[in-house]
């Protein structure tokens, strides 16, 4: 009963804080959150969009599977969000204020001169948040499903029901504010965790486990490569760009936000080499789940489940703003919020019937990172203020047409990113006159 009502006084807080939102909000609030972020609203609203519900269940999961194999990934991801930080941030933020952005493809369309750009850019966007949509969905309403609140169909109902509200009312400024709020629960999740993981007395052997299956050099190399470069890759990370108040804000946001990002890492890690230690015969989805069952206080399980559901808004709401925002790019300004708007009910339907299907995690998760990296290096190219338009698209169909090959040569595993990489950047041997 608890679980019930603790769900509902999160949702009419969040709905609630959405709406009172709204009633100061103008377009630009709307539509970039004002252009107008602190620092470290920006901070919160990039650590809430990078640990959500998929990271919590494929971090525990490729810990479980892969061992310390997972830090292949998060060496890659200090690289690519300092990197992005502190040398591409700035000159995306210098650059829109020129141009008087909104969506990622604004970005290359400005520099090169041509709107094929845009259209190219904006449609791989498209596809690349909608994988991060059905993450959160599908991977929440399985958590809440194992728990047996509400079958899966009725608790990715509810889901997509409270995103879809206030993301409708406010928009994106609802979307970076709700992540302020939901960044603090993921932080006050961890730290409940932690002081489960502290009853561990064995915790020297937890940090010696060798799990069964090894990390092949292909799988390091994807991961690292996708920790490093799909940041550069993700809609929502160039839209928060946009948002910033000023470049010194952007900065200190985006770079202080790998420190929380690492610190959760490194719980999962050990949560994940904990439960192996535990059970060797678990579906690496549901090893998670295990471990909020076995690891904390029963008493604590209903507090425990608000605070996953934290974390499953936190990156769905920022994914399907990107969506709906995209699709509509080239609505009038003035015709722009009504237009975001009925795009995002449409997403969400579109996800939710998807999602009613297509179940599994981390499958979802692998192809939805290798996705990520088909714009970067496109995107690094204008971000340099490279101005070939043909150099930009052809690396980012290459970049697709990498993911396709590594897809049918190796399926859905982590080494798919070494072949987008590839295609990526012999599309840049292309150069249009």
């Amino acid at each position: 009963m608890q679980i019930y009502l603790y769900l509902s006084i999160y949702i009419i807080i969040i709905i609630g804080l959405s709406v009172y939102i709204s009633k100061s909000s103008n377009t630009e609030d709307f539509l970039i959150g004002g252009r107008n972020r602190s620092g470290w609203t920006i901070l919160f609203s990039k650590f809430a969009g990078a640990i959500g519900v998929s990271t919590l269940i494929t971090y525990t999961g490729y810990a479980y599977k892969f061992g310390w194999g997972l830090f292949a990934m998060s060496i890659g991801s200090v690289i690519g969000y300092l990197l992005f930080a502190f040398w591409a941030a700035p000159r995306i933020k210098k650059l829109s204020l020129l141009g008087n952005f909104y969506t990622q493809g604004d970005l290359p369309a400005f520099v090169t001169g041509n709107k094929t750009t845009s259209l190219v850019t904006n449609s791989i966007t498209i596809i690349v948040q909608f994988f991060w949509i059905l993450l959160s969905l599908a991977g929440g309403a399985k958590v809440i499903t194992f728990f047996d609140l509400f079958s899966y169909e009725i608790a990715l109902l509810i889901t997509t029901l409270v995103v879809l509200i206030y993301v409708l009312f406010s928009g994106f400024k609802a979307v970076v504010l709700t992540d302020t709020i939901q960044a603090i629960i993921i932080i006050g999740f961890l730290c409940i965790l932690i002081l489960g993981m502290l009853d561990i007395k064995d915790f020297g052997d937890i940090l010696g486990t060798s799990t069964n299956e090894n990390v092949q050099l292909g799988s390091i190399i994807g991961l690292v490569l996708y920790g490093g470069l799909s940041v550069f890759g993700l809609a929502d990370r160039y839209q928060l760009c946009y948002a910033a108040k000023d470049v010194k804000s952007l900065k200190k946001g985006m770079g202080l936000a790998i420190i929380p990002v690492l610190l959760i890492a490194f719980l999962l890690l050990l949560i994940g080499l904990y439960v192996y230690n535990q059970n060797t015969t678990l579906d690496p989805d549901t090893v998670f789940v295990f471990a909020m069952q076995n690891l904390v206080n029963q008493s604590w399980i209903p507090l425990l489940v608000v605070l996953f559901f934290a974390g499953l808004m936190s990156t769905a709401d920022t994914s399907i703003f990107a969506v709906s925002s995209h699709l509509v790019y080239k609505s009038k300004k003035d015709q722009k919020v009504k237009s975001v708007r009925y795009a995002t009910v449409f997403t969400v339907f579109i996800a939710f019937i998807v999602a009613l299907f297509w179940k599994s995690v981390v499958d979802i998760t692998i192809v939805g990172a290798a996705l990520r990296m088909t714009l970067s290096v496109a995107m690094i190219y204008v971000i340099k203020k490279r101005k070939n338009s043909g150099r930009f698209i052809a690396s980012a169909l290459g970049g697709i047409g990498g993911l396709l090959i590594g897809l049918l040569a190796f399926g859905p595993k982590p080494t798919i990113a070494i072949t987008v990489l590839l295609g990526s950047l012999i599309g840049l041997i292309y150069r249009s006159k």
